[in-house]
Order: structure tokens, then sequence, then C-alpha cells
């Protein structure tokens, strides 16, 4: 996958729309994208969610 691949998957599994990110411009293969996406989910419960409570 290249970068804009890349984060159109994300926008659809983390149903995001309008999700912008600078990601370095690379071919990410699948297990490069699960670990992007993990290190998103955790940055949002960690400070984003975080904010909530």
């Amino acid at each position: 996958m290249n970068q804009e691949q890349v984060l159109d998957r994300l926008r659809e599994e983390l149903a995001m729309p309008f999700f912008e990110a600078k990601l370095e411009d690379k071919e990410y293969f699948e297990e490069d994208y699960q670990q992007v996406k993990a290190d998103l989910v955790k940055y949002f419960d960690d400070y984003v969610r975080n904010v909530e409570n």
C-alpha cells in the first residue's frame, strides 16, 4: 500500500471520513498498517478519551 491507500483504509476502518495525517511516503505492508492503526487508537485512548474523563 502507498501512503494514500493507508489513509483511505484508516478513514474507512476508523469511521473518520475527514481524517488527515502525515505519513512517511513509503510502501506499507500489512503489519506496517496494523502498527500505524494501533498507534492511532492508543493515542486516542491515552490522550483524547482521557480528556473526556
